[in-house]
């Protein structure tokens, strides 16, 4: 019955019938009136909630949802409730999820059965609407990678955005992390959307960065505000309207004097003084994102490795010393976190043998999915046997964490960079990094092979080849790094080339069994 669950699905939200609209209230029997104690609880989280809730919220853990039409929706005795009243959904059993996503109210039961809100109500059976909804999109955007497209320094101004993007290409990447901090940044990335990225099933998701806007942690929280929405998020957003689906609102705020002791995961460990201006500077471009294009979906992220408590605190509006101060919760579309190899595994986490399951800890406090926006190995310098083996075991780890814990996005740090690069500088620090990588994202997972090429120093040589018959199925496209070298200098057909030396050339495996552009390692 998928094609049924699916036809269900794009109906919901719709009117039967002789039906009123999707959002009118199911009227309940005279016989049978609403409990008063349903009405009372109602009332009392319509003057709690005064935003509308973000697409993802479920409830629990949201106390309500605030949905486009200024209803407020709550679980009362195992039914949902809307503004104080009971709804009938056709479920016959309990109650014990809803959820709020792209505009539509969900309800789930005890018997895992969803329901869509509508006149009437539409069953859709055990299909989780947030899956079906994502599934395409989803796996276009499980692998990425981090890099500075719109920095005017470094290996970024003299690599062109078409080299850059041929490395992803060759990579399997298919979503570009891209740090923005004002106007003439995010033209950059624009104009590569509207260029040379266009049709090539790679898109950007580029980080609003505070830090690199001059935000003064001294200020104010009004003064933080204003260049979260007006300095930072007004002058970016103008050129990436219409460009982009997916926009990350700070970057590793929290790691700048935020944290005053512990390890983060204490509401207590945050100093009261910096966080109303962490919070509005945050709050401001949420806010502007919202307003300019509502069809964005928008994440925030923290950098310290247990600073979960912080993006609970946020969502939930408590401020360092535990008291609700007056500020309004903050609500986003997907929760960003960032975890390297120094932290340990992110599903037993903590000092002192804690075992914090950050996964976890993330899906049930927001119910809403999670972006790793950065992972990478523990120290600079990192020797290519431990970089790889390294990439082997979290590649696949967080490809067993897609469908547990609703984690979209994993996204290495970083593409080019002198310590943390897939290659480093303007030489060739990764090749069997990059074998690796491009393994792990052709098939889900990165196999732990040995390397097909070993390098010493400035010269490469083509070492043991562990597939059949490897040298006729094995080319080496040679690219260059310098822009003022032609992009293919040269091809090697005969695995047994003993060395290619070469300080500026990026080496690319491909397979070449059939056809070299099609079947791509």
């Amino acid at each position: 019955m998928a094609g049924a669950g699916a036809a269900a699905l794009s109906a919901c939200g719709g009117a039967g019938d002789d039906a009123p609209a999707a959002s009118a209230t199911v009227a309940i029997p005279a016989s049978a009136p609403a409990p008063a104690a349903a009405a009372a609880a109602a009332a009392d989280a319509a003057k709690m909630v005064v935003e509308k809730s973000a697409s993802g919220t479920v409830l629990p853990s949201a106390s309500s949802i605030l949905d486009d039409d200024g209803h407020v929706w709550m679980i009362v005795d195992d039914r949902v409730n809307m503004n104080g009243r009971r709804i009938l959904t056709g479920s016959l059993s309990p109650i014990v999820l809803l959820l709020y996503f792209d505009t539509t109210i969900y309800a789930k039961n005890t018997d895992a059965d969803w329901f869509c809100n509508g006149s009437p109500w539409t069953s859709l059976g055990v299909n989780d609407p947030r899956v079906q909804a994502d599934a395409h999109s989803n796996a276009l955007l499980f692998y990425g990678i981090n890099r500075h497209m719109a920095w005017g320094t470094g290996i970024y101004r003299t690599m062109p955005v078409e080299r850059q993007l041929a490395l992803l290409q060759d990579l399997g990447v298919t979503m570009y992390r891209c740090d923005i901090a004002d106007a003439g940044m995010a033209r950059t990335v624009a104009a590569a959307l509207k260029g040379s990225f266009v049709g090539t099933g790679v898109g950007i998701l580029p980080v609003l960065n505070p830090r690199s806007a001059h935000w003064d942690q001294l200020s104010t929280e009004a003064d933080a505000y204003a260049l979260g929405y007006r300095r930072l998020a007004v002058r970016c957003m103008q050129s990436l309207t219409g460009l982009v689906q997916y926009i990350e609102c700070g970057n590793e705020l929290d790691t700048v004097g935020l944290q005053i002791g512990g390890d983060g995961s204490q509401t207590s460990d945050w100093s009261p003084q910096q966080w109303p201006l962490f919070r509005g500077v945050i709050r401001g471009m949420i806010d502007n994102v919202r307003a300019v294009d509502s069809t964005i979906r928008f994440g925030v992220n923290v950098g310290i490795p247990m600073a979960y408590r912080a993006l609970q605190m946020l969502w939930t509006g408590v401020a360092p010393d535990g008291t609700m101060d007056g500020a309004l919760p903050l609500r986003w579309d997907f929760t960003t976190y960032h975890w390297y190899q120094s932290s340990g595994d992110i599903e037993c986490a903590g000092r002192y043998g804690q075992c914090v399951n950050i996964f976890q800890v993330l899906k049930d406090s927001f119910g809403v999915p999670i972006w790793l926006t950065e992972y990478g190995w523990a120290r600079a310098n990192v020797g290519p046997d431990e970089a790889s083996a390294y990439l082997a075991q979290v590649m696949d780890s967080y490809w067993q964490a897609r469908e547990v814990y609703d984690v979209r996005s994993i996204m290495m740090c970083e593409l080019v960079d002198a310590s943390f690069g897939l290659i480093q500088g303007m030489g060739l620090r990764g090749i069997w990094l990059i074998t690796c990588f491009g393994r792990g994202l052709g098939r889900g997972r990165c196999q732990n092979v040995r390397p097909i090429i070993g390098f010493s120093g400035r010269c490469f040589t083509l070492a043991n080849c562990p597939l059949v018959n490897c040298h006729s199925e094995i080319g080496v496209e040679i690219r260059s790094l310098d822009r003022r070298r032609k992009s293919v200098l040269g091809q090697v057909e005969d695995a047994r080339t003993p060395a290619i030396c070469n300080s500026n050339i990026l080496l690319v495996l491909h397979r070449v069994v059939h056809n070299p552009d099609h079947n791509r390692w």
